[in-house]
Parts: C-alpha cells; sequence; structure tokens
C-alpha cells in the first residue's frame, strides 16, 4: 500500500457540513479525491444506508470516533453498527485522565470491551488530546494509559499537533509505542504554542518527518484533521490532500 492510500479525513474536519448534510457532505469528500474517511458520528444514518453510500463512493470507512459513554451504554450496537459499514479501527476519542484513577477507568474501560470489538474483526484504539501529556507523579498519563492498556492489544492513535502544544516531539512517541501506532493524526500548526490548526504543509510541524518515520514503523493510515478555517472548510481539506501528495511525491513514497 502507497502512503497515498494510507490519507484518511476525519470527518469532524467538516462539521459544519456534515451537520447539515452528511451523506452529501461524504460526496464533496469523495469529490475532492479522498478515498478513505474516519467518521466523528453518523447522523443518526441507518448502517445499512450509510455503506450503500461508502460503496457508491469507493470511501473505505477506516475507522471512527466514539465516546466513553458510547463504549459503555450499549456497545452491541456500536460494534454491530460499526461491523455493517466496514470500520477496521474504532477509537476511543476523549477521556479525562487528570488523576491516576481517571487514568485506570479509562483503562478498564477500554481493556473490557476490547476482547469483544476484537471478535467482531476490528481493533480498538485511543485518540489523545493535550492533557494526555500531563504528568502523574514522574509519568505522562498517556505513557501509563498505554501501559495498563497493552495486554489488551489497544493501539495509539497519536495526534500529532496535540502532542507538539504540549511542547513535546511527537517523533518520539511514535518511536516509543512503534507498531502500536495504527493511525497517526496529522493536524498542522498555524503559529507556535497557539491552539490555531491549518491545513497540512502549511503550518509549523515537520510532517515529512513524521510521516516517514510512521512508515517506518508501519503505521496504516495519516489521517487530516483540521478545526480552524480561513477558507471553506472543504476547499481547506482539499489543499491537505493536495499537500500531502506532493510531500509524497517529493518523498518517492
Amino acid at each position: 500500500m502507497s502512503f497515498t492510500d494510507r490519507i484518511a479525513l476525519q470527518l469532524y474536519s467538516v462539521k459544519e457540513e456534515t451537520g447539515k448534510d452528511f451523506l452529501g457532505t461524504l460526496e464533496k469528500v469523495a469529490a475532492i479525491g479522498y478515498r478513505n474517511v474516519e467518521f466523528a458520528g453518523f447522523f443518526n444514518t441507518p448502517a445499512d444506508k450509510l455503506k450503500d453510500t461508502l460503496d457508491r463512493l469507493s470511501l473505505k470507512p477506516v475507522s471512527s470516533h466514539v465516546s466513553k459513554d458510547m463504549l459503555l451504554n450499549d456497545p452491541d450496537s456500536l460494534i454491530a453498527y460499526h461491523k455493517t459499514i466496514g470500520t477496521e479501527y474504532i477509537v476511543l476519542a476523549w477521556s479525562k485522565t487528570d488523576t491516576l484513577e481517571d487514568v485506570k477507568d479509562t483503562a478498564n474501560v477500554l481493556n473490557d470491551i476490547a476482547p469483544r470489538i476484537r471478535e467482531a474483526g476490528m481493533e480498538l484504539g485511543y485518540h489523545n488530546h493535550g492533557h494526555e501529556f500531563r504528568k502523574i507523579g514522574d509519568r505522562y498519563a498517556i505513557d501509563i494509559l498505554l501501559e495498563l492498556t497493552e495486554n489488551a492489544g489497544i493501539f495509539a492513535q497519536f495526534d500529532v499537533f496535540w502532542i507538539r502544544y504540549a511542547d513535546l516531539e511527537p517523533i518520539d512517541f511514535i518511536e516509543r509505542y512503534g507498531s502500536r501506532c495504527r493511525m497517526i493524526h496529522l493536524r498542522d500548526m498555524k503559529t507556535p504554542g497557539e491552539r490555531h490548526s491549518t491545513e497540512i504543509g502549511n503550518g509549523i510541524i515537520d510532517m515529512k518527518r513524521i510521516i516517514q518515520k510512521g512508515l517506518e514503523i508501519g503505521t496504516k493510515y495519516f489521517i487530516v484533521e483540521q478545526e480552524n478555517f480561513d477558507k471553506p472548510c472543504i476547499d481547506a481539506c482539499k489543499i491537505s490532500l493536495n499537500n500531502l501528495m506532493a510531500m509524497a511525491e517529493q518523498m518517492n513514497v
């Protein structure tokens, strides 16, 4: 699989569009060139209808962000929906990790549900924000969480923006967790130290180096995400894709 076949779009990037017309937005995402998507909600769309739309558009549903409540309250329906549409990965999008007790609680939720998700042919992972890179004692919360969930096969979906926002180096964490880093969220930072994202390749994060390291350790998907825009979100996502394709050509990957 080439690098360009590994590029996906996190649909939270186009939340203003999906909130108005979910399936129509998928049409737009496919039209600008994306072939893989990561979901951030389904807007009450029946699974079979979404599956038909994805098949028609040749869009691969590589992963989906879910909440802790969704994992706890109705895991059977959650698993059945994702299995129907053909998702490979389910990712806990956010959890409180302020204290050791918070981290243990999150780990328990992930460890409990992971075997059922695996039995259904999918894998379960965790997506970081910035707060997981605060220390509890002498260790980062993310390191404690990933240690507690290693035996359950929980993978890391590192968001490079938030690691950089914590004034740390994304490459260090990608190297540390190696094959557990199934997916990397490529979210570029417009200005050092500010919570303002921009198009991939138009910010300050060295995306080429991150991509190269990800490919070295076997990362399967590189997921575009952007939250702040000075142009229509679909246009911005197209710029990110074009910039990534140009990087791939320069890197010969």
